[in-house]
């Protein structure tokens, strides 16, 4: 298993729309999930990632992620989804998001996703799967989605206000290479 870099906006590679995956059981496709599922469990804070924000060459439609119950949010279990379809969503909710790909130490901003949202896909031996969820990870599987058709959650941003946050990236950067300048 390889531990994957996590690809930072404004990389152009996030924009990158992924494949389909027409064979789970192929051995690039075995190797992506685990170096997914690796990347996953030593990224902290991380909830869930998609293929497309990762450094893999060519990224399929896979996204993992941490299951839980919201009874007992310690317990979490890490779910590989393959192809995923949103078939269902219920309500909206405007909360705060963020993204491993977005600068999450300095960037978040108020997105409406779905309350609940049902996704059909494939799970890591090829059989079909249907999840609902609410809450948090009715958001996630909307996010991460997202992310498969190359986009990023600033990208629902408004005009306005996706300026202001282009402006707070834009010192983010600078910081930062400054800080590398001086390392």
């Amino acid at each position: 298993m390889t531990l994957l870099a996590i690809l930072q906006y404004p990389d152009p590679r996030l924009k990158t729309v992924a494949a389909p995956v027409e064979d789970v059981h192929a051995p690039g496709t075995k190797t992506m999930i685990s170096d997914m599922l690796e990347t996953l469990e030593k990224t902290e804070h991380c909830g869930g990632l998609a293929a497309t924000q990762l450094d893999i060459a060519h990224p399929q439609q896979i996204f993992v992620f941490y299951d839980y119950d919201e009874a007992d949010p310690e317990k979490r279990t890490p779910m590989v989804v393959i192809n995923p379809k949103i078939i269902k969503t219920e309500g909206t909710v405007l909360e705060e998001e963020g993204c491993m790909s977005v600068h999450p130490n300095h960037i978040q901003a108020k997105i409406t996703r779905p309350a609940f949202t049902t996704i059909e896909a494939l799970d890591s031996q090829g059989l079909h799967m249907e999840l609902t969820r609410g809450g948090y990870l009715a958001k996630l599987f909307v996010h991460e989605i997202d992310h498969l058709e190359g986009k990023v959650f600033i990208d629902h941003l408004k005009p306005l206000k996706r300026k202001m946050v282009d402006e707070k990236i834009k010192k983010v950067l600078k910081l930062k290479s400054l800080q590398e300048k001086n390392a």
